[in-house]
């Protein structure tokens, strides 16, 4: 069960001001909406230490009953502009904060000159709150990684020289949402070959051959809550090239994994894994950050990169995915999902990686 009145307690402990207003409208912030009330849909909410109140419109009036049902709410049926001034004027609110990362300029400025209250801007506060997960969201977390390699172990029986990248991607959403997922996590990343050297790429009409390495980073979402994981394998026997970046990867995720628990910076446990890549001679082939923090969104704090400012805690759930990535012949990442304790961590990703699996 989550406890949404604590959630609500902790964010306004946390800024200087009188009431704090999320604004959703087609997924502006449907993440501070969700995690402070349980609502998916669309609406504002002001959350003040006398009253949580939400504003949407008849969309969604039987929707909020079940999702956020110890929930103030009112429909409004105009313009939902007009329906916050209305109601922060009503309530005569001194000082207003917004998280001006997850709100339109134009909304803010537009608000300004509406309104008596003073608002305050601070980058993301509830993002902040959301660093750090309870046993609830971690359970969540776990459950989406478990789907995650369910799937993928489904997947790979069915793999054959022939099929392209695309076809893999949408066997593995469609597995994944047979199994339970509310949806993918992000879009899927199934790179063949050559492809696997570029980070981000998505699935195309390239044929999976004999040698090639097959770069599959994936993750289902499960009760809101996202999982990631990347595992690479050889569409039959590898080049010896694939093998030693393989190693050498591998290496590099253990080093990081090793770093990580309370009190360690996201640069030191990058920078750990980052070592043994540039050690390897590889250390231009690596430009990406260590790992990123998971949740309800595939991306959130902390981050692990040289330019990190964030220190681990307990119970923060974050990536390890160093990888190597060589153009034109392909490239190889490994990445595990972690829990922080106060020691260590908890490995959320058991899937075999411990060397270059041949399928196919």
């Amino acid at each position: 069960m989550i406890d949404y009145r604590r959630r609500t307690k902790s964010l306004l402990e946390r800024i200087e001001a009188d009431a704090f207003l999320v604004f959703n409208l087609e997924g502006t912030d449907s993440v501070s909406m969700y995690y402070l009330t349980g609502f998916t849909g669309e609406g504002a909410l002001i959350l003040s230490g006398s009253e949580t109140l939400l504003l949407t419109d008849s969309r969604y009036t039987e929707q909020v009953k079940r999702e956020a049902p110890r929930i103030a709410s009112k429909q409004i049926t105009g313009n939902y502009l007009d329906a916050v001034v209305s109601t922060i004027s009503s309530k005569s609110i001194p000082r207003l904060a917004i998280g001006s990362s997850r709100i339109s300029h134009y909304f803010v400025e537009t608000l300004k000159k509406r309104v008596e209250a003073v608002i305050v801007s601070m980058k993301d506060p509830v993002g902040e709150l959301r660093k750090v997960k309870n046993p609830e969201e971690i359970k969540r977390i776990r459950a989406a990684a478990n789907l995650t390699q369910a799937s993928l172990s489904k997947l790979i029986e069915g793999i054959k020289i022939g099929m392209t990248e695309r076809e893999v991607a949408l066997r593995l959403e469609f597995i994944m949402r047979e199994k339970g997922a509310e949806k993918v996590a992000f879009d899927l990343i199934i790179a063949a070959g050559e492809n696997s050297a570029l980070p981000h790429y998505r699935p195309g009409d390239r044929k999976l051959g004999q040698g090639d390495l097959l770069l599959c980073d994936i993750g289902a979402k499960v009760d809101g809550y996202c999982s990631d994981m990347t595992r690479v394998f050889s569409i039959g026997e590898p080049p010896a090239k694939a093998k030693a970046i393989y190693d050498i990867v591998l290496q590099a995720n253990r080093a990081g994994r090793d770093q990580v628990k309370a009190g360690a910076t996201g640069i030191a446990v990058d920078g750990a894994a980052r070592k043994v890549i540039a050690d390897a001679g590889h250390g231009d082939h690596f430009g990406h950050g260590l790992g990123h923090g998971v949740g309800i969104e595939i991306h959130e704090s902390p981050r692990l990169s040289p330019l990190s400012k964030d220190t681990l805690e307990a119970g923060m759930a974050v990536t390890i995915e160093p990888g190597i990535y060589l153009p034109g012949f392909g490239g190889v990442r490994i990445e595990d999902l972690v829990i922080v304790t106060e020691e260590g961590c908890d490995v959320l990703t058991s899937f075999p990686s411990d060397c270059l699996t041949q399928i196919g």
